[in-house]
């Protein structure tokens, strides 16, 4: 039996036509009852989604002559939403998703055609949280995609058929409208309730750093919006962020977009200052792009690394951390980070939102980073840094179920990672699968240039590194789903299914501990130069060659699978800490 009714009226001067002719029941749930509504004017191609408890009544306000969008959007149908899961939780979870499903919709548009109550949007911080209502799951299944897929899309009111597809675009991971945790509310609460205080947002991969960025900007855009913002933002992330801004109006003058290199050198003072990925942060370093270095001139001139220059442009700065990111000697170093930040005020993140175990698994996500953090850094003196639980379930690694969330293949690495993710594609086509691979095999900047020019070769199977590190899930490039993609073109990307091919450059000592060997890795600029080879700059290239494995196995949403390239020694050393047989 449906979990939903819907109802659809033609609306002719801002009357409701036909509602006479509907059943007594309809009528009165309209008039006083829990609803999700979307008025669409079919000339204007314009959308409006809304809820509330007296439609009725709630319709003439909106048609009054006091609301602008009503006054020229040209409405002139509405399809009101009803169900039995309806209270005021998920009223506004169901309001939230179906104005980012339909923004995703109709990404390209460049008039604003979706629209809602930005201010009870956005405002809503001190509400419901994703956590609060016990048939959020139901609702998704029973309610938001039955009503999608055979109502909105049966009808002409959207252009895609199903979800799945939607739910993988960043417009929708990354909304500034969707409902937060509380404890991501409360941070966002605090953020904004004290200007003159700066933060360090610390947060393993996952955990909603970048979905908490936006809501900020969305937040203090509302609440101040003639304060000036500035974002900083990794190459690869940019042109994504900036559809995000845009699609949710948040595009507006007061708010800049732009790396750190960039903001430096426009010498601005901005009232807040928000930072994504700040462990990636340059610091003075020969080996590294020269643009990175020459921002240290004028009151910048005895700056060390760009943290301590961004600190001069804004009155309050907000930091997105996680200290196993950094992957290059050019990063800012753990000590410059802490003596930068000494007066920040210091918070957490510990919910884990991108990795989803198959249903019926006793493991969990955290089950999982929890495994994937001991076995890279268990005698490196990091994990005291981190939120981790030495108390996890080991057997999210020994699950040999051919849908388990983990895997490793023993032979053909390569060739059992492609067939693996293409696999999946025939059964979820909507889903971006990628493999990864460490830095291990040779490349030159113009080789992306040339689709002929490949690095990965396995028996008769030949691939190229990703053509391109500025947004590279989305490339158009015709081979792009076959290209390897390196930690660059990732970093903070969520993808679905994941292969990461673990390269030579991680090896085993004979005291059993991993260590980087520099002789098999091939980023120049990710070593030291000759002559630096101390012991500690030893272990320093130890560690951003495993935040580099860190970040390619916590990409995947669905699932990762192992291959090891050339490298049977990790493959046995996984087996002996996983207890794997």
């Amino acid at each position: 039996m449906a979990k939903y009714h819907c109802i659809t009226l033609k609306v002719k001067k801002g009357e409701l036509e036909g509602f006479d002719k509907l059943r007594k029941p309809e009528q009165n749930i309209l008039r006083n009852g829990n609803v999700v509504y979307i008025y669409k004017g079919l000339k204007s191609k314009k959308i409006y989604i809304g809820q509330t408890k007296h439609f009725t009544e709630r319709h003439k306000q909106h048609f009054n002559g006091q609301e602008e969008k009503f006054n020229v959007a040209e409405f002139d149908h509405v399809i009101i939403l009803i169900s039995s899961y309806f209270n005021g939780s998920a009223l506004d979870d169901v309001e939230s998703q179906l104005i980012t499903y339909f923004i995703a919709d109709n990404p390209k548009s460049k008039k604003q055609l979706v629209q809602y109550d930005n201010s009870e949007i956005i405002n809503r911080t001190n509400g419901n949280s994703v956590n609060d209502y016990r048939d959020r799951e139901k609702v998704a299944t029973e309610v938001i995609l039955p009503f999608w897929e055979k109502n909105l899309y049966i009808n002409g009111w959207v252009s895609t058929p199903t979800l799945e597809e939607l739910r993988n675009r960043a417009l929708v991971k990354y909304s500034p409208i969707k409902e937060l945790t509380i404890q991501q509310m409360d941070l966002l609460k605090e953020i904004e309730l004290n200007p003159n205080k700066s933060f360090v947002i610390n947060g393993d991969a996952g955990t909603g750093k970048t979905v908490l960025l936006t809501h900020l900007v969305a937040k203090l855009l509302k609440e101040k919006p003639n304060q000036q913002i500035a974002v900083v933002l990794q190459p690869n992330w940019i042109v994504t962020a900036k559809d995000i801004f845009r699609v949710y109006g948040m595009n507006n003058n007061n708010i800049t977009i732009a790396t750190s290199t960039q903001l430096i050198n426009a010498n601005k003072n901005y009232e807040v200052v928000i930072v994504d990925e700040s462990h990636k942060l340059s610091r003075r370093f020969s080996k590294q792009m020269a643009s990175f270095n020459k921002v240290y001139k004028g009151r910048f001139a005895k700056d060390e690394n760009h943290l301590e220059a961004l600190k001069k442009l804004g009155r309050q700065i907000v930091l997105m951390y996680d200290v196993l990111q950094a992957i290059r000697p050019a990063n800012i170093t753990r000590a410059q980070f802490n003596e930068a930040t000494q007066e920040f005020a210091k918070r957490y993140l510990t919910t884990q939102f991108r990795i989803q175990p198959p249903s019926g698994k006793n493991y969990t996500s955290e089950d999982f980073i929890n495994g994937i953090k001991y076995l890279l850094y268990k005698d490196t003196g990091l994990l005291e840094q981190t939120n981790f639980n030495p108390n996890f379930d080991r057997s999210v690694f020994q699950d040999n179920d051919a849908d388990a969330y983990f895997g490793f293949f023993e032979t053909e690495p390569l060739k059992n990672l492609i067939d693996w993710i293409e696999e999946d594609r025939n059964f979820n086509p909507e889903h971006i699968n990628r493999v990864l691979g460490g830095l291990v095999e040779p490349w030159k900047q113009a080789d992306g240039k040339d689709p002929l020019i490949t690095h990965w070769h396995e028996r008769n199977i030949k691939r190229r590194w990703n053509s391109t590190q500025e947004n590279w899930v989305y490339s158009e490039d015709a081979d792009a789903e076959e290209q390897i993609g390196s930690v660059f073109a990732v970093q903070g990307i969520d993808l679905n299914k994941v292969g990461v091919l673990v390269g030579n450059d991680l090896q085993v000592d004979a005291k059993g501990r991993l260590f980087g060997n520099p002789v098999n890795f091939h980023n120049i600029n990710g070593k030291f130069s000759k002559g630096d080879e101390s012991p500690e700059n030893a272990q320093e290239f130890t560690l951003f060659v495993l935040n580099i494995y860190y970040i390619l196995m916590t990409r995947g949403i669905d699932g990762i699978r192992l291959g090891f390239w050339k490298n049977d020694a990790f493959k046995e050393y996984m087996k002996e800490i996983f207890k794997i047989k």
